[in-house]
């Protein structure tokens, strides 16, 4: 007997598919500046970090209307605990990058190497992020 999708279902993969494109948008400018930088001598630590910020904060402005449906105005606290999240995500995942090259490992490796954790953990973010917003209205 086959499986058929719900219309839930379909929603969620047509979502994850825009993310995905999203996000490759943002992963290619993280990549560009990182490997970049690290190519001009900064430490892979703070190349990384670098890049990491410029492409996150992409995603978060693409994606949070094109692919999430947030229609509402632009709500300080729901971007402060995006920063937030990917403040603490990006200095792990930097640390995890930096050892990675200090171990052998080639840079644009070590950075491709990570993404099937780093883009499960910011899609399942974001779905949070976004799913009840008037939690965010009226903080700061």
């Amino acid at each position: 007997m086959p499986t058929s999708l719900t219309n839930d279902s379909l929603q969620q993969l047509v979502r994850l598919l825009r993310f995905a494109v999203v996000s490759g948008t943002g992963l290619a400018l993280d990549i560009a500046i990182f490997l970049s930088l690290y190519a001009a001598g900064i430490v892979p630590f703070a190349a990384n970090a670098v890049g990491s910020a410029v492409g996150l904060t992409f995603v978060y402005f693409a994606s949070v209307r094109r692919v999430f449906r947030y229609e509402g105005r632009f709500l300080p606290a729901m971007f402060a605990i995006y920063a937030a999240y990917q403040f603490c995500g990006t200095i792990l995942v930097s640390w995890l990058v930096a050892a990675l090259i200090t171990n052998g490992v080639s840079p644009a490796l070590a950075k491709v190497g990570i993404l099937p954790a780093t883009f499960s953990a910011n899609y399942l973010f974001m779905q949070w992020l976004t799913s009840n917003t008037k939690r965010w209205a009226n903080l700061l």
